[in-house]
């Protein structure tokens, strides 16, 4: 790593044994690339798509929905067919090592959420496709040869970069030393293919996003003079909704399951081995980073600098403790589903992210300075790969975890038997590689074999948990109680008082119950928080799926604004009297953004505030007044008086 000698935040320049190699193909190929990108997902299309639809004219619903799903699957089996040609290790490795942007070629979105989209459809692909009975396409640096090392093109844009072959050698030997993980089995052609995945990954994110609208009640139709060629008319939701829901997706502190239970915004994300027993690590892509600053590691005065830099990952932490508490009660259907307790695997994650910023080697060194060289040095790479190669197997990996957290004070530590048990849960296996779907997000292997121990991908970490409880059913009343009261104590927490909570009784007519009402001067908010399950196929929009939501959704909307004009009418009941409140508002929580389908009231009011809310937004908006998708209000005002029915976009 090098430093360049501008003020004190200098800009921190990376200087890895694969830069100039990669930023050589990729300029000597750029036709080769802008033809992987765009060229053969538009021949797929053409060939595998386009006849059927244009065939069928204006559809919607299943017909259209189906289509579709049938032309991802074709989608998926040619991104398996490049794929399987290496480890899903050695994808990462190359992957990772590729700024996580899209490009210019593609033909619609190249925004972060879109950036993200597609890097998870290609990721999972490389868990699910890649050849796990491969063993030689990763290795020690000290197994290669200058002259073949990186398909022989090292050697030669590193001359070209330096300005010597001599300067090569020497920069060759240097980093021979380094005992450092290197693709040992890689040609041009790989990088190519690589970028022929992207386009195909993201063929699927555009094929996803046209269901998305189709289950939400577009009709679509083939038009050949749009690109791309599809265009919709939206009789359900107004077109504008989708880019509403899109803008207020983006972002978000606390952490939430598919399965609809919620925590408050985790802590603080330092580098401190003190509290590693009450963190669990991981680590979020950063889509189109830029130069920010940072506090980078200098190997060369042994301390923390400020500097420029541009990560391709950010690294956090939340409390595994609380997690565990707030989903406690998912622990028996857990096990009887997979045989495990949940404690275990929730300690397996923590030790693989323990393991990932902590390596065993690191506990190995004679001096602190150097445990914390060694650290550091592994942090910063973190934040360009996201993952640490461990060589550790599962039984290796086990016993270490058992140590270290009897060493921590760690409470409810497993039996190795069971420790091993969840450790194999949250690997790749190839039995393990049918239940990855690359619509759904899962499920996501957190330890990848690679090299007789493992890649620990501390980017899985979130979305491992996020769809940890797939397959399983909550207990609508306890998982309901469970989200109204980590609302309740987030509320408590930002200091706002809750005059409301539980049934509310009058002398004349039935009672009725309000989750939670706050208190802001002569305002009143009436809170009516539901949590109801995520299903898998939400986002990929099956029609029967968006429909019973929508009802659900209804059915709160009504609930809350019923209530509201009741209290607004009779503000002294015979338990609580808001009479003072000269305003009576009221929100619908949910763990999730949930998809308005109208820009008017009962889903937005006249500001433009989401009628149904998610938890975070709430909290934001009534403690400083943000509004949730604030780039977006003005267009609202504006589509709104603009007619909807008939028209083609």
């Amino acid at each position: 790593m090098t430093w360049d000698s501008r003020g004190a935040a200098p800009t921190v320049i990376p200087a890895f044994y694969y830069t100039d190699t990669l930023r050589y193909l990729i300029t000597e190929g750029r036709q080769e690339i802008r033809r992987r990108l765009s060229d053969a997902p538009k021949m797929l299309r053409q060939t595998e798509l386009l006849p059927q639809f244009s065939s069928l004219g204006e559809i919607k619903g299943d017909p259209a929905w189906d289509l579709f799903k049938s032309y991802l699957d074709k989608i998926e089996y040619q991104i398996a067919g490049i794929v399987s040609r290496h480890t899903p290790s050695f994808w990462f490795h190359l992957y990772r090592r590729i700024r996580p942007t899209l490009s210019s070629v593609q033909e619609s979105k190249t925004d972060d959420v879109t950036v993200v989209l597609v890097r998870r459809i290609a990721e999972l692909s490389f868990a699910k496709h890649g050849d796990l009975e491969r063993t030689a396409d990763l290795g020690p640096i000290i197994e290669t040869r200058l002259e073949t090392f990186l398909d022989g093109t090292w050697y030669n844009a590193t001359a070209l970069s330096l300005g010597s072959k001599l300067k090569a050698k020497k920069r060759y030997r240097e980093i021979k030393q380094m005992c450092q993980i290197v693709m040992t089995d890689f040609r041009a052609s790989d990088l190519y293919d690589l970028f022929g995945i992207e386009g195909l990954c993201y063929e699927y994110w555009w094929a996803s996003a046209v269901m998305r609208s189709v289950g939400k009640g577009s009709t679509i139709r083939f038009d050949a003079r749009r690109n791309p060629p599809v265009s919709y008319k939206d009789d359900v939701a107004h077109p504008f909704c989708f880019d509403l829901y899109d803008c207020r997706t983006e972002g978000g502190t606390g952490f939430y399951t598919r399965m609809g239970t919620w925590f408050d915004e985790p802590d603080d994300s330092a580098l401190s081995g003190e509290n590693c027993r009450d963190k669990l690590y991981f680590a979020a892509l950063v889509p189109n980073p830029a130069l920010t600053e940072h506090l980078i590691w200098d190997s060369d005065t042994g301390e923390m600098r400020e500097a420029q830099a541009m990560a391709n990952f950010g690294i956090g932490t939340f409390p595994i403790a609380k997690f565990a508490t707030e989903n406690a009660f998912m622990g028996p259907d857990f096990k009887e589903k997979h045989g495990l307790e949940l404690n275990a695997v929730l300690f397996a994650v923590w030790a693989a992210s323990f393991f990932c910023v902590f390596t065993g080697l690191i506990a190995r060194l004679p001096t602190h300075k150097a445990r914390m060289a060694r650290t550091m040095t592994n942090w910063n790479n973190l934040s360009y790969r996201g993952y640490s190669m461990v060589a550790y197997n599962i039984d290796q990996f086990a016993t270490e975890a058992i140590w270290w957290a009897r060493h921590l004070n760690l409470s409810d530590i497993p039996s190795l038997k069971d420790a091993k048990s969840a450790f194999d849960f949250i690997s790749l296996t190839k039995a393990g590689q049918k239940s990855i779907g690359l619509w759904s997000g899962g499920k996501r292997p957190i330890l990848i074999p690679s090299l007789g121990g493992f890649m620990v991908d501390l980017a899985a970490i979130v979305p491992f948990l996020y769809l940890i409880f797939f397959g399983l059913k909550k207990s609508k009343q306890v998982g309901g109680l469970s989200f109204e009261e980590a609302t309740r104590d987030a509320l408590r927490s930002r200091g706002f008082e809750i005059v409301l909570q539980g049934k509310l009784k009058w002398v004349e007519g039935g009672p009725r119950e309000v989750d939670a009402a706050v208190r802001l001067g002569e305002k009143l908010i009436l809170i009516e928080c539901f949590s109801y399950e995520l299903p898998l196929d939400y986002e990929i929009g099956k029609p029967s799926i968006f429909e019973r939501r929508k009802k659900f959704i209804a059915d709160k909307i009504e609930q809350a604004r019923t209530l509201a004009e009741r209290i607004s009418q009779n503000p002294k009941g015979t338990n609580f009297d808001v009479s003072w409140a000269k305003e009576i508002d009221w929100r619908v929580v949910s763990p999730f953004v949930e998809f308005a389908w109208g820009l008017n009231e009962p889903f937005f009011d006249e500001p433009g505030l989401p009628r149904v809310m998610q938890i975070e937004e709430l909290l934001n908006n009534i403690s400083d007044g943000k509004m949730p998708a604030k780039s977006c209000l003005e267009m609202l005002k504006t589509m709104r008086g603009l007619p909807m029915a008939d028209q083609w976009h």
